[in-house]
């Protein structure tokens, strides 16, 4: 017979102790982790889940190991001041996207748990391609219209605001006349991955 986590009643005659005590060893027991082989996975240092609503603070890893990153800033870290003076947005690489993906989508917030405005929204990045690497759009990739029509990149908001990357992979491409909150609605409702990395917009010396 196996193991099992409660320990077996010898065969003498001492009662037990009584509900307390026993509610005690019970708490112990699950408190030490019984039965652990400590061998179970555990969750990357850094990173969170990213199926939830509310976008982590500095990076969250998609399913499969889907990840987007920032070439010249650390998740979570301040972003270059060189873009801030040029006003281009950063380069970002991505890796591990999702088998049965047709089209990426990225979209670029600022943090805000109740209600993160949409900055920019670019889709037509397709599955096998790298990163964005700043400059033109490559053909094909495109701008999605905000709540005011623009499509293009908006440059920075104040400093010390986090500005949250989310690369999305959708299954089916969007639709041509698919704006930028009809992207987010559908990354963070049905998309086959999604994955995060945020900067913090810093202050530029004056």
């Amino acid at each position: 017979m196996g193991r099992s986590c409660r320990r077996h009643r010898g065969t003498g005659s001492r009662r037990v102790a009584g509900p307390a005590l026993i509610l005690v060893a019970v708490a112990a027991l699950v408190a030490a982790g019984c039965g652990s082989s400590g061998r179970e996975l555990r969750t990357p240092p850094g990173f969170a889940a990213s199926q939830a609503r509310f976008v982590p603070v500095n990076q969250s890893q998609g399913p499969g190991g889907m990840l987007v990153e920032g070439t010249d800033f650390a998740p979570g870290g301040e972003l270059p001041a060189r873009l801030l003076e040029t006003g281009e947005p950063p380069t970002l690489a991505w890796w591990n996207i999702p088998v049965g993906t047709t089209e990426l989508v990225l979209l670029v917030s600022a943090f805000d748990p109740q209600e993160p405005p949409v900055l920019w929204a670019v889709a037509g990045l397709g599955p096998s391609s790298a990163g964005l690497f700043g400059g033109p759009l490559p053909p094909g990739v495109r701008g999605l219209p905000r709540a005011g029509g623009e499509q293009d990149w908006p440059g920075y908001p104040p400093a010390g605001t986090r500005v949250v990357f989310s690369l999305c992979a959708l299954a089916a491409p969007l639709s041509p006349d698919a704006g930028a909150s009809d992207a987010w609605n559908l990354c963070y409702s049905d998309s086959l991955g999604l994955a995060t990395v945020s900067g913090l917009v810093p202050a530029l010396s004056p």
